[in-house]
């Protein structure tokens, strides 16, 4: 009789738990991903043991910490959704630090002629067959449409030789065609596009503030930096279909960029970047966003020669409008080590086509207009992110920012102040005096790295490009990491696919494509290149109060990959895969067979 009584006396909610049911004493969570949590806040011990759950609750993390306490806390039955990944890794969505998503978008419906490790061109007849059977593909016979490839690689091609006019000249005689190389500096033009750009065996080696490459005083078709942009621009517009009106071209672009969008997300990149963004590519992202087409969250980086009027981005620098922000204005000092047009401080290995022996590559700007132009962007009051990968274009931009440290805005405070670091691209041959000199630099000016170059590319920098010790040196994370100098790692996509464990595999092991050893000396640990694409890249980007950790009240941006990459054998982390992301809550990516039944997926 008393326990009838007693039963009688109880608290509804105490009577419930008494016969074993369970509520959410929080607000119940919409999502509990169990797994191998790491927060990225063990800096201290980056092994340690992790977490064992994570909770979603609208578009923030709620909780972090044993699963039991979740599901006792946030657990109700029809709302919340456990999602089981015990021997995964859970960990914050990863970041961009550089790459460009909309270039990306712009690029993906060419003739792909990449080659290994991301494709199959590997000689000059492979290449003129791809790009024949492309044209075979997509147009009809006896056309005379404009035909742009992307992404051959000479490092890559047998003979490790440019192609030439004459090359291309083979594929089709009505098409003006020209193909772009991976590193996206340079372009080779076919004899009917040359003639259609007005260049000949007279114009000038130095044309539209670039080079047109000659060969004993002939054109070999290959146009460098703003010569290259130029006729890509050209070759854009000649590619465009006619008759399509301006809603036609934007809608055209947008689903380019939603395809792009989803690759971004399979790669759990959950923060993108466009890193040099001209006026028409600013508004495709900015109307896309205004109409509510965007999912992941978009940082644009105007390019500072195509957009003469800075002050138009100031009010979007560092403020989100829904899925979109100004990050930092971008610059250009160089081009890249393996295109052989960067500006290092000694001759290249093996000279590029129609240069001598003393070939070091060039600078785009001189030192005054390099200063007068980074000047004028912080004069505008945003930040500058400077590409940059010999050692005379980093000793250049070094130059400038100890010379504006010392100087005063308008008002009498520090020129320099943003709210954001300045950064500097790529940095891939930086020497250890460098390093230094940007430690001292922080706050004001940081790295951001690219040591997918190690995997990629290292056997050419080897052989071809630096040669030894230099070579070795590339991407030197090991002696930034040991002098506490911040830095992010990138993919700059899409010179390479948008695969930041690529760049962590990099990191951590240093092997080349055939497996050579390149710098060992120079690897990090598995935490610290994470730490590069997730934690430190929220700095960069200002976000570190909403971004780049698991954290009760932070942006539920979190993605699930199938192995521990902090335990996990090295070699693996090339074959980690992504099983799930999450953006602000909602599951836009899941591999094939991990969808659970719940969640929507992407749309």
């Amino acid at each position: 009789m008393k326990k009838v009584l007693l039963f009688l006396l109880l608290p509804l909610g105490a009577l419930l738990a008494f016969l074993g049911f369970k509520r959410a004493k929080e607000p119940p969570a919409d999502y509990i991903i169990k797994g191998i949590v790491r927060t990225m806040e063990e800096d201290a011990h980056p092994v340690a043991k992790p977490s064992e759950c994570v909770v979603i609750t609208g578009d923030q993390i709620s909780f972090v910490g044993s699963f039991q306490d979740a599901k006792n806390n946030y657990y109700k039955e029809g709302t919340t959704e456990i999602i089981d990944c015990t021997n995964n890794l859970v960990i914050p969505g990863f970041m961009d630090a550089h790459a460009h998503i909309g270039i990306a978008s712009l690029t993906a419906p060419l003739a792909d002629l990449s080659g290994p490790p991301y494709g199959h061109v590997t000689s000059i007849p492979i290449l003129r067959d791809s790009l024949g059977a492309y044209i075979t593909r997509n147009y009809p016979p006896h056309s005379n449409t404009m035909i742009i490839g992307n992404n051959y690689d000479d490092s890559q091609l047998d003979g490790h030789q440019q192609p030439t006019k004459e090359d291309l000249d083979k594929i089709d005689p009505n098409h003006p065609i020209y193909i772009v190389h991976v590193s996206g500096h340079m372009g080779v033009a076919n004899s009917k596009f040359l003639q259609l750009l007005n260049f000949n065996d007279n114009t000038p080696d130095t044309a539209k503030g670039g080079t047109v490459v000659k060969n004993n005083g002939k054109l070999t078709g290959l146009l460098l930096e703003n010569a290259h942009l130029y006729a890509l621009s050209v070759a854009q517009g000649l590619a465009t279909p006619p008759g399509l009106t301006q809603e036609q071209q934007y809608q055209s672009g947008l689903a380019l960029l939603k395809e792009q969008e989803k690759l971004w997300f399979k790669y759990g990149i959950t923060t993108m970047c466009e890193g040099r963004a001209n006026p028409e590519l600013i508004a495709l992202i900015k109307r896309a966003n205004q109409e509510d087409k965007l999912l992941g969250d978009y940082i644009v980086l105007p390019d500072f020669d195509s957009n003469p009027d800075l002050s138009q981005f100031k009010s979007s620098y560092n403020k989100y409008d829904k899925h979109f922000k100004i990050g930092a204005i971008k610059l250009t000092f160089d081009g890249s080590p393996q295109g052989k047009d960067a500006f290092l401080s000694k001759p290249y290995e093996t000279p590029m086509i129609g240069q001598d022996s003393t070939y070091h590559g060039h600078p785009i700007y001189n030192y005054q207009t390099a200063l007068a132009n980074v000047r004028k962007v912080e004069q505008a009051g945003m930040p500058v992110h400077i590409h940059m990968n010999g050692d005379s274009a980093i000793d250049m931009a070094l130059k400038i920012f100890e010379t504006l440290k010392k100087e005063k805005n308008a008002k009498g405070e520090p020129l320099i102040k943003q709210q954001t670091p300045n950064v500097l691209i790529h940095c891939q041959t930086s020497r250890k005096e460098q390093l230094k000199m940007m430690k001292n630099l922080q706050p004001y000016v940081i790295p951001s790295f690219f040591p997918t170059h190690v995997y990629v590319w290292g056997d050419w920098y080897v052989q071809n490009v630096l040669g030894n010790p230099r070579a070795q040196y590339i991407s030197p994370l090991k002696d930034a990491d040991d002098l506490s100098l911040d830095f992010t790692i990138h993919t700059d996509a899409p010179i390479t696919p948008p695969d930041l464990l690529a760049g962590v595999y990099g990191a951590v092991n240093r092997l080349t494509q055939t497996g050579n050893p390149l710098g060992l000396d120079q690897r990090i640990s598995a935490y610290r290149a994470l730490r590069a694409i997730t934690k430190d890249v929220a700095h960069q980007w200002g976000e570190q109060a909403t971004k780049g950790k698991l954290e009760k009240g932070y942006k539920a941006d979190i993605i699930v990959l199938n192995n521990d990459i902090i335990t996990v054998d090295p070699k693996l982390i090339k074959k980690t895969m992504v099983l799930y992301t999450f953006k602000d809550g909602k599951c836009v990516y899941a591999t094939a067979g991990r969808l659970p039944p719940r969640i929507p997926g992407y749309k």
